[in-house]
């Protein structure tokens, strides 16, 4: 009797992992989006914190505005302007058109962005990990693998998610173990947020992996 519970049990945990990857490869595109614009608004904030003058101000209220409506013409009127703000605008254009399916239009913005020597770091940098996650499957291995060799070293502003990404790059290639790594090195990481754990277990869960506990911070 108890041998039997123990199976019924195993298969059960298995149809629980199964559902729960088949959701996620389903609606994988969805995931992607919101990543996106919530990285995006975080540095639209950024950017209304570190400039308080009138105009840089008036330029938020309009980067503002057009993330409510998502009007990829009012992020391209904003970027046609040459300003700072012109930056965080195509960022969000960019975000737009992936939402709208033309992933090779945005990344055609991203990638303008991320080669621009002229861009700062910070947002050369988000700009190469939003070209991943728009455009990852298209982009070889030795593209994917430089993108990550600087997204993901040690102090890069958007190391987590970077490794987030790559983790589900591996997923994709069918590498599980490259997978668990990647996840088990966000969940050990005492830097990382509440949303970006929970997604790291429930992608370990659906993989099989064991869970890990964080690092003590100190």
């Amino acid at each position: 009797m108890s041998e039997n519970d123990s199976f019924i049990e195993e298969v059960s945990d298995e149809v629980r992992r199964d559902k729960l990857f088949g959701f996620f490869k389903k609606y994988l595109w969805v995931f992607i989006a919101l990543v996106i614009f919530i990285v995006g608004g975080a540095a639209v904030n950024e950017y209304l914190k570190a400039r308080n003058e009138t105009k840089a101000q008036a330029v938020g209220e309009a980067l503002m505005a057009a993330q409510s409506t998502n009007d990829a013409g009012a992020f391209a009127t904003i970027a046609a302007d040459g300003r700072a703000a012109a930056v965080l605008a195509k960022l969000d254009q960019a975000a737009v058109l992936a939402f709208e399916g033309q992933a090779g239009a945005a990344a055609a913005i991203l990638d303008g962005i991320s080669a621009d020597g002229d861009v700062l770091p910070l947002y050369r940098d988000l700009a190469l990990l939003k070209t991943v996650m728009v455009n990852g499957e298209n982009m070889s291995a030795a593209d994917l693998d430089s993108a990550f060799a600087g997204l993901t070293s040690v102090g890069a502003p958007f190391r987590l998610l970077a490794i987030e990404q790559r983790a589900i790059v591996n997923i994709r290639n069918g590498d599980t173990a490259a997978a668990l790594s990647d996840l088990n090195e966000i969940l050990i990481d005492a830097n990382s947020t509440q949303d970006l754990r929970n997604r790291a277990q429930e992608l370990t869960i659906s993989l099989g992996g064991e869970i890990v506990t964080p690092q003590s911070g100190g």
